[in-house]
């Protein structure tokens, strides 16, 4: 019976020098079954001596090693057509700030977890680095474009009155502001269904993109605290749609529902 420390090192050389391998690979150099070879390499990925992609090449991942991360754009071909063309806009920019992106692009971006890196300021503001970018580049870029924003923010005249009075026509005009956010981002509602009067609705609605219409599903919720357990049901709910989730709300989101949204790169939108 092979020494399992040796079979271990054995695998950790070859993808070292031949790496990003596919694990059929690695189970022909090691003469075993591929259930057997992915039993070491998930430990291997677990003690941190290989690392696993997200792409996937005919179903399966690579593995690799530290330090051919760059190797990684072999496998470019095998993202969908969306998400080739956020990846080539993240690699040429570098830095894209997230709610700058379309529906579509922000999707895309959360899908090729390899090459996008998301970055997340104290204010809880989510931007995305090129995985090959130098961090503290990346920071000064992103410095940048905030101290741009607070100089604007800083010429805008604030009215007190004038916006108070806005709001009280907001709530007068019911749900009629999802509407009018629809027409601005030219999304067409395909299907509405009223959870609770002014308060709660679900959308099935296409979201133009250079590619196509998109089909999203949307939950409206009208409450002061987002909670990761609203998050959860509309997650689940577009799961069953086989659709991706946009999330509305006038509200905040809690802690817990800030580290779900970054766990699972859902798209939440305060309107």
């Amino acid at each position: 019976m092979p020494n399992p420390l040796e079979v271990n090192a054995n695998i950790v050389d070859f993808v070292r020098r031949n790496g990003p391998v596919l694990p059929v690979q690695i189970s022909k150099e090691i003469g075993s079954n591929l259930l057997f070879a992915g039993a070491i390499m998930s430990e291997l990925v677990r003690n941190k001596k290989l690392k696993l992609s997200y792409v996937k090449v005919g179903g399966s991942p690579v593995y690799y090693v530290e330090g051919q991360e760059n190797k990684l754009q072999d496998y470019y071909k095998y993202l969908n057509e969306k998400e080739r063309e956020i990846y080539e806009i993240l690699k040429e920019k570098k830095v894209l700030e997230d709610t700058k992106l379309e529906p579509w692009q922000r999707v895309a971006i959360r899908e090729i977890k390899d090459f996008a890196n998301m970055l997340k300021t104290n204010t809880g503001e989510i931007f995305w680095k090129w995985y090959l970018t130098d961090l503290k580049d990346a920071e000064i870029i992103i410095k940048s474009w905030i101290k741009k924003e607070k100089k604007v923010e800083e010429k805008i005249v604030k009215e007190p009155k004038v916006i108070e009075k806005q709001e009280k026509l907001r709530e007068g005009a019911s749900l009629e502001f999802i509407n009018e956010y629809f027409i601005k981002k030219n999304i067409k509602i395909l299907e509405e269904n009223l959870i609770r009067k002014n308060k709660e609705v679900d959308y099935t609605v296409n979201i133009p993109s250079e590619v196509g219409n998109i089909k999203f599903f949307v939950k409206f919720k009208d409450k002061k605290k987002i909670s990761d357990s609203d998050l959860i049901l509309a997650h689940n709910k577009s799961r069953s749609k086989k659709l991706p989730l946009l999330f509305l709300s006038k509200g905040d989101l809690t802690k817990k529902a800030m580290e779900y949204i970054e766990k699972d790169y859902l798209l939440f939108e305060k309107v």
